[in-house]
């Protein structure tokens, strides 16, 4: 009998998608998911388990985690995370389920080969949910905002928010994993039609990793927004600066 390949499930976001709600219902239902589904959730060292792609950015764009993990570049970090990384990967699950927003932020061709280098023992899936465009982009710059960080006019930047901004480039996305991992590897979830079936993309993420959603636990009422950090006072505030900026 063929050896049923071991599996592992990137999700890679975008950003302002469900994810840190997905990863909360992750952790919830961890136990059953194993049980039921031989799914293993991947754990890690940093919020959004964004350790993994900067393990895999070779620096030509900046990225908000890179300004809180300064040393995510340095030799003793790399070989730290990448060990950590690696002891979940070669692990024995059937089914390794990495959810990280972060990793929508790679691109080049160098970034996702040294991505594909971490799973090398695993068969690959990658599901990124997409959400239009202006929408996204609008939430980002509210995200960015909030916490602390400038909106930027150089097209380069991860703050740059304008209807150009390479981070609502999906198409160059989606081609640098597919170029990576296979065409049919590459899964896509529309944000809106999720929300507006189930309030949330948790059963559209997961129809890509198991046979049927019939049966997962529930997803209802399940929501969980890192960003709600800051006070409600701001939002005028806020969003005031965000037009500005916008009609630039």
């Amino acid at each position: 009998m063929d050896r049923v390949a071991r599996r592992a499930i990137l999700h890679i976001g975008t950003h302002k998608t469900g994810t840190t709600s997905f990863q909360h219902w992750l952790r919830i239902h961890h136990e059953r998911l194993a049980i039921e589904h031989g799914i293993d959730i991947y754990e890690g060292l940093f919020q959004n388990n964004r350790e993994i792609a900067l393990l895999c950015a070779d620096g030509s764009k900046q990225y908000p985690t890179m300004r809180r993990i300064p040393e995510w570049n340095t030799e003793h970090w790399q070989r730290h995370v990448t060990q950590h990384v690696l002891s979940q990967v070669e692990g024995p699950a059937e089914t390794l389920v990495i959810a990280s927003e972060t990793l929508s932020f790679l691109r080049n061709p160098a970034e996702l080969s040294a991505l594909a280098k971490l799973l090398t023992t695993r068969e690959v899936t990658v599901v990124v949910t997409l959400r239009e465009r202006s929408d996204y982009l609008r939430s980002w710059a509210e995200h960015l905002t909030r916490d602390g960080f400038t909106l930027s006019d150089d097209p380069n930047s991860f703050a740059y928010i304008q209807p150009d901004s390479w981070l609502a480039d999906y198409d160059s996305l989606l081609a640098a994993y597919r170029n990576q991992f296979g065409q049919e590897s590459v899964r896509v979830v529309d944000y809106e039609a999720e929300i507006q079936a189930n309030t949330t993309v948790i059963p559209g993420i997961m129809k890509h990793i198991v046979a049927t959603t019939d049966d997962l636990p529930e997803w209802h009422g399940v929501f969980k927004n890192s960003s709600k950090q800051f006070s409600e006072k701001r939002k005028p505030f806020l969003q005031r600066a965000i037009r500005r900026l916008t009609r630039r």
